[in-house]
């Protein structure tokens, strides 16, 4: 299993997952770690860092994050997100403290899964959350 995990400094789990400067993708087999890699997001990089982290706000009780003002972009486009999933590669999960609502979307159309932690939790303590199933899928409101 591929995961990727939102990072700005390779330790922590970012705090947004699609504005984050990096994706460590982390392959799990077996429960055990086989490998951990570095992976510029290319979204990020194209729309400037931090551009637009000034109008956030986190609603509890649904399990992810809404932000308001998504991009401002009208109907059909994709948030960018193509270029979120090209600096990911082929992936089966996603760690994330917050996720805004267009992203969850295009994860579960993708089938990726996805997993939730407290902000400020290092990437390390999400991996070991996650093998020893500590961590809860989210799931979609039906």
């Amino acid at each position: 299993m591929k995961i990727a995990i939102p990072t700005d400094d390779g330790k922590t789990v970012a705090s947004h997952f699609g504005r984050a400067e990096y994706f460590m993708i982390v392959e799990l087999e077996d429960g055990k770690e086989i490998s951990r890699r570095l992976s510029e997001n290319l979204h990020a990089r194209g729309h400037g860092h931090h551009a637009h982290h000034d109008h956030h706000e986190h609603h509890e009780g649904y399990g992810h994050g809404w932000h308001h003002g998504e991009h401002g972009y009208g109907e059909g486009h994709r948030h960018g997100h193509e270029e979120v999933f090209a600096s990911t590669g082929d992936i089966q999960a996603v760690i994330a403290v917050r996720i805004g609502p267009h992203m969850f979307e295009d994860l579960k159309e993708r089938g990726i899964e996805i997993y939730l932690v407290q902000p400020g939790t290092s990437i390390d303590e999400a991996i070991s959350k996650l093998t020893t199933g500590a961590l809860k899928k989210i799931e979609p409101r039906k």
